[in-house]
């Protein structure tokens, strides 16, 4: 699969263990796993911001997201194989909409780098 240049959005759960999962993702040397792995595998990619929530609100964030017109659906099934949702990664076509959406569903930016590539 290949990516278009733009900003995506990628939603996922740590499951208690943030910082260990942020560590491997940020990593260049590591066994492709995770459907996010295949994204970051592309020399271009980078981490701009990670945003986080208290409650496990995943799936309910992939909803509202599938159906705003900001956003626009990549793959069906991409980082969604464990549940029932379309999917868990989007092309942001607005990103200052997108941000007002993450904004109130709850969550906050927890990190942004500035223009670092990984």
């Amino acid at each position: 699969m290949s990516f278009k240049e733009g900003d995506y959005l990628y939603i996922g759960s740590a499951n208690g263990c943030l910082e260990t999962r942020l560590q491997r993702h940020l990593r260049k040397e590591k066994r492709i796993f995770w459907h996010i792995d295949y994204l970051l595998e592309n020399q271009k990619a980078k981490i701009l911001q990670i945003w986080t929530i208290d409650k496990k609100v995943e799936c309910q964030a992939a909803e509202v997201l599938c159906q705003d017109p900001a956003i626009k659906i990549i793959k069906k099934g991409f980082g969604s194989s464990d549940c029932k949702c379309l999917t868990h990664l989007f092309f942001i076509k607005n990103k200052k909409k997108t941000e007002k959406i993450l904004k109130e569903i709850g969550f906050s930016v927890f990190y942004s780098f500035q223009n670092l590539y990984f």
